[in-house]
């Protein structure tokens, strides 16, 4: 499959226009890929292409949506909050099922597990659910807020200042918008995440979804942060757990591959066709 085949649309959404990237296979199979935050997605991107190619190759229609304020959708960040964007993912999924396909899978990288299962507890989708795959997920929205405010933490100490995430929350609870590595973080973004619902769906216990996670590490067992959380989720639902040797792609200084990843994700793909 050549770039050829991928076909770039600005859709109307809620608010406005979004730009879709999308491979499209026979109607049937849908994927939409939720990426991760910020920088993590543009260190993504190539990543992320690179699956939807060979997974349109095995007959899954993959969409990748710019979120309002983010890539080249329309609109600016301090726009936005979480439930505009589930509006946009629900509005997505209902014109997927009017193009003629039956089921979605989703393919939820970093942040984008906990809008996944924000938007999964938010009421029925459109479509039914087949699958879900994760890529090095959060599960929590305070670690995903503790990792992502450390990079504006970072950039004040390269100045010589001491910042902490207290003041930086603080600014935002007076109402202030922060910059934190060229996005601008409105208070009514940032409650808008932490007011998100990211308990395990239920959609995900009744046993008729597979849980798949990958899991990036040099390490050749588990962490004991990711043990814990793997114990808790095996409780509530069956999940296949992998560990995946492979350099952090949205982390890294230069564009890096992710084979072993790509390998086994189309693996689980043509294994249940998504």
């Amino acid at each position: 499959m050549s770039n050829s085949a991928f076909t770039t649309t600005f859709r109307q959404m809620t608010k406005g226009h979004n730009f879709l990237l999308s491979s499209q296979a026979e109607p049937g199979n849908a994927l939409i890929i939720l990426p991760p935050f910020a920088d993590e997605m543009n260190k993504s991107r190539h990543i992320i292409s690179q699956f939807m190619r060979q997974a349109t190759q095995q007959g899954v229609s993959c969409y990748l949506m710019d979120h309002f304020g983010t890539g080249d959708s329309e609109g600016d960040l301090d726009q936005a909050d979480i439930s505009l964007w589930r509006a946009d993912l629900n509005l997505l999924l209902a014109q997927l099922a009017g193009a003629g396909h039956q089921q979605v899978s989703f393919l939820a990288i970093r942040f984008g597990a906990l809008q996944l299962f924000d938007l999964l507890n938010n009421g029925p989708l459109p479509l039914a659910l087949n699958k879900v795959l994760l890529w090095q997920p959060y599960f929590e929205v305070k670690k995903f807020w503790q990792q992502f405010v450390r990079v504006k933490i970072a950039e004040q100490m390269a100045l010589g200042e001491k910042l902490s995430q207290q003041q930086l929350e603080q600014q935002l609870t007076e109402g202030n918008i922060i910059e934190i590595a060229g996005y601008p973080i409105a208070p009514v973004f940032y409650h808008s995440v932490l007011q998100g619902l990211y308990d395990l769906p239920a959609v995900l216990t009744n046993n008729k979804t597979p849980l798949h996670w990958l899991e990036i590490s040099q390490l050749p067992a588990p962490g004991v942060a990711v043990q814990k959380q793997l114990n808790q989720l095996q409780q509530q639902c069956p999940v296949k757990f992998q560990l995946v040797n492979t350099a952090p792609f949205w982390n890294t200084s230069e564009l890096v591959q992710a084979d072993e990843l790509l390998q086994l994700s189309l693996a689980q793909a043509e294994r249940s066709h998504v």
